[in-house]
């Protein structure tokens, strides 16, 4: 535990095993999980829409999911320690108008099930 999903428009470049590499050491660093549990992907979307008008803008859009029990503080500081990373990702130089957002989402410790295989 974590999970980290962030998904990208597909007009969007972004060396995304760097985005992760930093998003993890984000959540490493904020104390709340073990490094091993840190898990985090990225998904490119191929078919998406923003707004109503053809524009070339694009959009990220990270889900954050976290076992229950942390304070309200401690989510938002995860979603915005992820929310920066990201924004240091996104080039400076690009043409076109990128949204970025983070939603940090609670796993009922009841309900979530784990098993670790050894190798």
């Amino acid at each position: 535990m974590p999970h980290l999903l962030i998904e990208i428009t597909d007009n969007i470049t972004i060396d995304q095993p760097k985005l992760l590499a930093d998003a993890n050491a984000a959540l490493l660093a904020s104390g709340q999980f073990n490094e091993p549990d840190i898990k985090a992907r990225c998904a490119v979307l191929h078919t998406y829409r923003q707004g109503t008008e053809a524009r070339r803008d694009g959009f990220i859009h990270a889900t954050l999911s976290v076992l229950s029990g942390r304070s309200e503080p401690t989510r938002k500081a995860l979603a915005e320690s992820v929310r920066d990373a990201i924004v240091a990702a996104v080039p400076k130089e690009r043409g076109y108008g990128v949204q970025i957002s983070v939603d940090v989402r609670e796993m009922l410790r009841d309900t979530y099930a784990k098993s670790v295989l050894p190798a």
